[in-house]
């Protein structure tokens, strides 16, 4: 599988704040719309530092959790994330183009913040359909970067929004969110819920809001700051402005997300006819 390029690296510190991130999106995301009975057979493909893993047993006792990562760093943490937090779950190196599962072994599969980072998005949901069972669901979560605006805006804001779309167009896809439900579609899912959420904050929830898009952002600031056209300098000033919004009257902070499903066909008809794009 080629991701391309992570552009948020693999330190102790990125590890770290993939774990407050899977905490940040607890209720708002991960838990609001998901319903998982116990016993039911959950694969997280991209499972990182196990960070969404654990929420997920936390939330769903019962859940029978499978998470496959290609990255052995990102599974190390994973495992010791998983034990502090009281979650089970059977962890797996693999590719996650050629997953080591057989045909129909899961009920549900789930991806968040994953296809972005991917050279062939459809290559992986066609494998992710494969390992499901007929009427089986998949959970995928992804950001548009291009709709991340502020009010009032500064000039280094929308430079510093900028680098981030061209580094993940670069590395991945920056629109992911908004491709999302037609890339589950021309893989062969069926009743294809687009999820579409668009979050403006403000008031009482800005300040927490901005400094969770400012750690985001700042995570990939040394990969922004090698883009062709970039000055470091000014997107350390955007980094600032976006920190500084909460203090602003009037001001506001927000962006698209899709939480996306999908269901594999029943007859089979869709399974292996949709070549995608």
């Amino acid at each position: 599988m080629n991701t391309r390029g992570y552009v948020h690296g693999y330190g102790t510190p990125e590890q770290e704040r993939l774990v407050v991130q899977a905490e940040h999106w607890r209720h708002r995301l991960i838990r609001d719309g998901t319903q998982f009975e116990p016993d039911t057979r959950l694969l997280e493909i991209g499972c990182g530092v196990g960070a969404v893993l654990a929420v997920l047993g936390q939330e769903f006792p019962g859940v029978r959790l499978t998470g496959v990562d290609i990255e052995p760093k990102q599974l190390e943490f994973a495992r010791g994330h998983l034990e502090r937090s009281g979650v089970d779950a059977t962890l797996v190196e693999a590719d996650a183009l050629a997953l080591p599962f057989a045909d129909e072994s899961f009920d549900n599969v789930w991806m968040m913040w994953f296809l972005e980072h991917l050279s062939d998005p459809l290559a992986v949901l066609r494998e992710a359909r494969r390992v499901l069972v007929p009427g089986g669901a998949i959970t995928a979560i992804e950001v548009d970067y291009s709709t991340c605006r502020a009010e009032p805006s500064t000039p280094a804001f929308e430079a510093l929004i900028e680098a981030m779309v061209h580094g993940m167009a670069a590395s991945g896809w920056s629109d992911a969110g908004t491709r999302l439900p037609a890339w589950l579609h021309e893989s062969g899912f069926e009743n294809v819920v687009e999820g579409e959420r668009p979050f403006w904050w403000h008031d009482e929830d800005l300040a927490g809001q901005a400094n969770y898009a400012a750690e985001v952002l700042e995570s990939a600031l040394d990969t922004l700051a090698a883009l062709p056209g970039t000055d470091e300098e000014e997107l350390r000033v955007g980094l600032q402005d976006l920190r500084s919004l909460p203090n602003r009257p009037r001001a506001g902070l927000g962006w698209v997300v899709h939480k996306s499903m999908g269901a594999k066909p029943v007859s089979g008809s869709a399974s292996t006819n949709q070549a995608g794009g």
